[in-house]
């Protein structure tokens, strides 16, 4: 290809254009574009300050685009290049083959001959001007997409940097324009572009953020895209132009980083404007330059973004950029997959092993690149600030969770995460009313608001519940001092509670002690969290919960705050039961997911969705775990769905399986305890069984402390009953009964063995949702019929449906939520006692508590006291049936050796709580080797009066009797240091055949070396756990080791809740495209009926143009009714394809430049000239729909001169797309003052 010059004769009298020595070369890049490089043509051949040379390359397009440019600027101006070509590929090509335009072939370069054909004499003047008046030329490349269209002025805004700049001695290599959205034209893009060290594309730009000039100013940047960059030509061959291992993105910033490198400067220029559909990035076409076959972009985005920075990173922070990518992809890949987004997940492993696994082109790239010049102080602002992406990746994901589908108010789900500046001219002016909108939004939106209502209440119902402390009373154990107790407590294989054991632990301590790491590792802020936040939780579950079940939004408050003040949760509150004060919580979500897994939500009858039945069985295995009971109940409700679904077994069958067997299988083995009878417990003490009666249950009260009667609650049964008369949703209502009434058969079941409470809340959930239903319209359907008994009987029922949870809450509130749940010191032993148990004694106490003289409670306590799983543990827990005899022993007060025998358990105190029978006293009093110490709270003390501790060295007797054992008549037991579970120190050597004891129980587990060398393990007094000691001395070290059954199942439980979670997780919303064509406007379609305002504003309007019409002479016919629709357009009016009028050359240019010639094309014809386009060469039919953008296209055509006038034609399709009558001319204006006021009343 070359480019034809003319003589310098004939452009003696041209214009020099704006910035007359910057020679610009455009190069435009197209592949399978055609949909929409009409526009970027027009935007390239439109340019107030047009380009003196263009060049197109196309690589192997399948549609129309190589016919499109090839039309536009010529067959000699165009490249074929092979489909594989990348982007860099084929501007190095174009740059190669392009000419280098000269003074020569540019004329008004050079200096003028000063010949004046006016006067026809010659000017001397121009003989002082130098032979190149505009000095050296200077060489651009004009990068360009074939999805990108410039704005006229956006190259002469580039110039205008760049001579700026010049002027003030500094030179500029590469400046980049303002990029927007295809559609949305406020919409930005980029304002420049860097790199984090992840590899993350930073702008710096909210995602869907408006351009309101918060952006404008020019500055430098690390890089800025391919699409409008204009770099000098001299710097892009100085740099080798783009890597070629750079075939299609990260190229721009790789490109721009060596130029940074080499000591040229990159600034964007805000005020050229380039619009960007990102076809490629946005999946709007396929990426063929990569491998055989289409690749994904964000698998080329990953190793474009990989190789870029280690290429290009310096030497010294190459590890740690190398770390964070690695760490960054494997995080990325885990939220992919949580996600449920496996392909993305794939991309970033496999755009990260495809660049790290060809090490020999990154060494060869970097020894390319050479050591940069530009300190790396200098470059370190052009990069995301520390902590960036960061915050934009937390953003990103509330977002995502969020869900919010409005674009003004997914700000914080950012692209790139910035923040706006606000709203500058006349938006400020409007700052006031939006913030009132938002007020009205907010109030439109009672969800937040009811949940700081009843966040209210709870704070001022627990006053004495906040403070210092642990939790602590009722059914509740003060919790451990930081998740790491409770972590332990649950995967520790050894126990140490009572005399220990192998027992597994309640699922619900992993639970808590997750929350507890979530709060920085705070268990007593996660039992405040479960516990005083659990009445606002629930009211706030419950309204979201509701959402599909009836629209009114005061139904739905007044259902949440009934279920928030439920007797069940209020005393789960007061009791200290926090597996039914969690339960409160989820059991909203979890009615909610199991109506949509069965497929009840729908009124069509489809089936209901694996993700529901996911979700159903995550929620109610939290629920299992904190309370059991919700599992029978949902079994025998998951069996009558089965017989409900019988036509279709098969599937609902899974879904059953799925449902209850999920939480079975994640909770064993503790959940195979419960069989069959065990599932009537819940979390916590055993505490308040069977208080409630009959009518206390019909009106969904479990009693106890927090709870009030049934009657006051009544209101919300009739209410229910109502429900059942309504015609209309009956199988929502008998749905919600069969629930009630199962969870009130559990009720009544458990009222006598164990708290109702969990029972009562799925009664009273039930209630309320019939209740609800059944109001739903209620006010319509009795005021369609006549006045009678059903009025005041619906009132009726309504007050007290609203009376009864309004008293309940305002009684709890006045009394208080505490009592028998207390903040106290979570110490429960005497503090001497305490500290004593801390010891490396590890002594124990010995708790005795009883109401009569018949039946003794007792429990071996370590430590302060115990603490939160404890009691499921020692219940869990084998009986020791030695210390049980010995109790029973000490409290008859029979025998003479119960202290020794009490010294074998290391129990150095006896402790009888406040309550016992005097005569517990009065025998322990008499009890040789007891010392009463103290009685405080009621509750006495007494010691042992022999030394002990939990292990000891016992030496050789022949009496296996624990007293003989302990006293022998060689020497007493010597007491060995000791930790709560494992023992490290060193004994001295001693005689043969002794001993070491320790006060365990005996397990296989248990092992123990004396300097390495394993010791026999014995059993001690039928249950004590012992090893054989050698004569010699040395370092003793004990420790209990789990089996591997243990560890590998608390691995596989920890797989198994992830894969659950991931399962009933959402997943990841693809992203939205941002940039789309607006949607057709849709007409108003009258509806039936209409409210008596709108009657009385259509009757005064009607009245006023009677009026109007009687004073001007005539009425208007047909006065007050709407006009006919207008006629729908003939074929020929929708077959006809109108034209633009012509526009010359001069139209496009600016005033200044008209007459300017800047390059010519081969074949004579002047570059801007448009006589050399034929008419009718161009296609005037529409192009083919785009499958990702539904709008309409502008198609751009070019039509041959009439009357030899030089223009460009472009044939405009009005109603292109879409079937449109005419528009009709809009009248004119009149014109505005400055102080004219605008429709809205603001002053302009």
């Amino acid at each position: 290809m070359s480019v034809h010059s003319h003589s310098a004769a004939s452009h003696q009298d041209t214009a020099a254009p704006e910035f007359p020595r910057h020679v610009v070369t455009a190069v435009i890049v197209s592949h399978d574009g055609a949909r929409w490089l009409p526009d970027a043509l027009a935007g390239l051949l439109g340019q107030e300050r047009p380009v003196q040379n263009a060049v197109a390359a196309d690589t192997g397009s399948a549609d129309d685009s190589a016919r499109l440019v090839t039309e536009a600027l010529g067959p000699d101006r165009v490249l074929h290049l092979a489909r594989r070509s990348g982007f860099g590929t084929a501007v190095d090509e174009a740059n190669r083959t392009a000419g280098v335009l000269t003074p020569e072939e540019l004329p008004y370069l050079k200096r003028p001959s000063g010949w004046d054909p006016v006067s026809r004499s010659w000017r001397d003047d121009a003989y002082d001007l130098p032979e190149l008046p505009h000095g050296e030329p200077e060489q651009w490349l004009w990068l360009l997409h074939d999805d990108c269209a410039p704005e006229p002025g956006a190259l002469a805004e580039l110039l205008r940097v760049v001579e700026n700049e010049g002027e003030i001695g500094k030179d500029v290599a590469i400046v980049g324009p303002k990029l927007r959205g295809w559609y949305d034209r406020r919409q930005l893009l980029e304002v420049g572009v860097s790199i984090a060290n992840s590899g993350r594309r930073w702008t710096g730009i909210d995602r869907r953020e408006q351009d309101q000039g918060q952006h404008d100013h020019v500055r430098p940047v690390l890089s800025v895209s391919t699409a409008g960059m204009l770099i000098r030509r001299d710097v892009f061959d100085q740099l080798g132009g783009f890597d070629r291992r750079l075939p299609l993105m990260r190229d721009d910033v790789d490109l721009c980083w060596r130029a940074q490198a080499a000591g040229h400067r990159v600034l964007v220029a805000p005020d050229a404007v380039v619009r960007h559909a990102e076809a490629s990035s946005r999946e709007r076409r396929t990426v063929d330059c990569v491998g055989r076959t289409s690749t994904s972009p964000h698998r080329v985005d990953k190793a474009g973004a990989s190789y870029t920075l280690l290429v290009n990173a310096r030497t010294a922070v190459l590890p740690w950029v190398l770390f964070r990518l690695v760490v960054g992809t494997v995080l990325r890949t885990v939220a992919y997959l949580v996600g449920k987004v496996p392909g993305q997940a794939v991309d970033e492993v496999a755009g990260l092993l495809g660049t790290l696994l060809r090490p020999g082109r990154i060494v060869s790239a970097r020894k390319k690149r050479g050591k940069s010049v530009v300190e790396a102080a200098e470059m370190r602002p052009l990069f995301p600030p520390p902590g960036a992406t960061v915050r934009a990746t937390v953003e990103q994901v509330a977002g995502n969770i969020v869900g919010r589908s409005d674009p003004e108010a997914v700000t914080g789900a950012g692209r790139h995460g910035a923040v706006e500046t606000g709203p500058g001219g006349d938006d400020a002016d409007f700052l006031e009313v939006e913030q009132f909108a938002r007020l009205k939004r907010i109030a439109r939106k009672p969800g937040p608001m009811l949940f700081v209502v009843l966040l209210f209440a709870s704070l001022i119902a627990c006053r004495e519940l906040l403070g210092s402390g642990a939790l602590a009373g009722g059914a509740l154990l003060p919790a451990p001092a930081d998740a790491s107790g409770l972590w332990s407590r649950y995967l520790d294989a050894w126990h140490p509670v009572g005399t220990g054991g192998t027992q597994s632990a309640p699922p619900y301590l992993a639970l808590v002690a997750g929350l507890s790491t979530l709060l920085f590792g705070s268990t007593g802020l996660a039992v405040t969290v479960l516990l005083v936040g659990s009445v606002p939780l629930a009211g706030f579950a419950a309204y979201f919960a509701s959402r599909p079940l009836v629209e009114s939004r005061l139904l739905r408050a007044w259902a949440s705050v009934a279920y928030a003040f439920l007797p069940a949760a209020t005393g789960a509150l007061a009791g200290g039961r926090i597996g039914t004060a969690v339960l409160a919580i989820l059991l909203p979500l979890m009615a909610r997911a199991g109506i949509v897994a069965s497929g009840l939500a729908s009124s069509e009858g489809t089936r209901g969705s694996w993700r529901a039945t996911w979700a159903y069985a995550l929620l109610l295995t939290l629920a299992t775990a904190f309370t059991p009971i919700v599992w029978p109940i949902a079994l025998v409700l998951g069996l009558a769905l089965l017989a409900v679904r019988r036509g279709d077994i098969t599937a609902y069958g899974l879904r059953f399986l799925a449902g209850l067997g999920t939480p079975l299988l994640i909770l064993a083995p503790w959940s195979l305890s419960l069989l069959p009878f065990g599932f009537f417990r819940e979390a916590g003490l055993e505490f308040g069984t069977g208080s409630a009666s009959a009518l206390d249950l019909l009106g969904g009260s479990p009693g106890g402390p927090g709870t009030v009667d049934g009657l006051l609650l009544i209101g919300i049964v009739l209410a229910a009953l109502a429900a059942l008369l309504r015609t209309e949703r009956q199988s929502a209502v008998r749905t919600a009964w069969v629930v009630a009434l199962v969870s009130l058969v559990f009720a009544a079941l458990s009222n006598g063995s164990a708290w109702a409470g969990p029972a009562t809340l799925g009664y009273g959930i039930a209630l309320l949702a019939a209740a609800a239903l059944g109001a739903d319209g209620a006010r319509t359907r009795v005021a369609e019929q006549s006045f009678g008994w059903r009025q005041p009987v619906a009132v009726l029922i309504a007050f007290a449906a609203a009376a009864g949870p309004l008293l309940v809450a305002a009684g709890w509130m006045i009394r208080g939520a505490d009592e028998p749940l207390e903040r106290r010191d979570p110490v429960q032993v005497p503090a001497f006692v305490a500290e004593e148990s801390g010891t490396q004694d590890q002594a124990r106490t010995l708790v005795l508590d009883s109401e009569s003289a018949g039946q003794v409670a007792y429990s071996l306590v370590r430590g302060s006291g115990s603490r939160l799983g404890d009691s499921e543990l020692a219940d869990a827990g084998d009986s020791n049936q030695h210390l049980d005899k010995i109790v029973a022993r000490l409290v008859a007060g029979s025998g003479a050796d119960q202290a020794d025998q009490l010294g074998g358990f290391a129990v150095r105190y006896v402790l009888v709580r406040d309550g016992a029978p005097r005569q517990m006293s009065r025998v322990l009093d008499a009890t040789p080797g007891l010392t009463r110490l103290s009685q405080e709270d009621g509750s006495a003390l007494w010691r042992v009066d022999l030394q002990v501790a939990r292990a000891a060295i016992v030496p050789e007797t022949g009496d296996p009797s624990p007293s003989s054992q302990l006293r022998s008549s060689r020497g007493d037991p010597m007491p060995v240091a000791a930790g709560p579970v494992e023992l490290h120190t060193n004994i001295p050597a001693g005689e043969e055949g002794r001993t070491l004891r320790i006060a365990d129980a005996a397990d296989e587990g248990w092992t123990a070396t004396l300097d390495g060398r394993p010791l026999t393990r014995t059993t001690l007094d039928g249950w004590a756990q012992g090893f054989e000691l050698p004569a010699t001395g040395g370092r003793l070290d004990v420790t209990f080791e789990g089996s591997a059954g243990h560890t590998g199942w608390l691995w596989a439980q920890g797989a198994m809740a992830v894969v659950l979670v991931v399962l009933a997780l959402p997943g990841r919303r693809r992203d939205v495209d941002d940039d789309l064509p607006e949607e057709a406007v849709i007409p108003a379609q009258p509806v039936e009926g209409e409210g008596r305002r709108a009657r009385r504003l259509r009757a005064q309007n009607e009245q006023a143009a009677a009026e109007q019409a009687a004073q001007e002479g005539a009425v208007p016919e047909g006065a007050g009714t709407p006009p006919p629709p207008p006629p729908p357009p003939s074929e020929e009016a929708l077959a006809s394809v109108p034209q633009q009028q012509s526009q010359s050359y001069e139209e496009w240019e600016a005033p200044a430049h008209a007459g300017a010639d800047y390059g010519t094309y081969e074949g004579g014809e002047q570059q801007y000239q448009g006589a050399g386009y034929p008419a009718g060469s161009y296609d005037q039919s529409g192009y083919q729909a785009d499958p990702y953008q539904a709008g309409q296209y502008d198609p751009y055509a070019y039509g041959g001169a009439q009357g030899g006038a030089e223009q460009y034609e472009q044939p405009y399709d009005a109603t292109y797309g879409q079937q449109q009558p005419p528009v009709p001319p809009r009248p004119p204006q009149p014109p505005h003052s400055p102080d004219s006021e605008r429709p809205d009343g603001s002053q302009q």
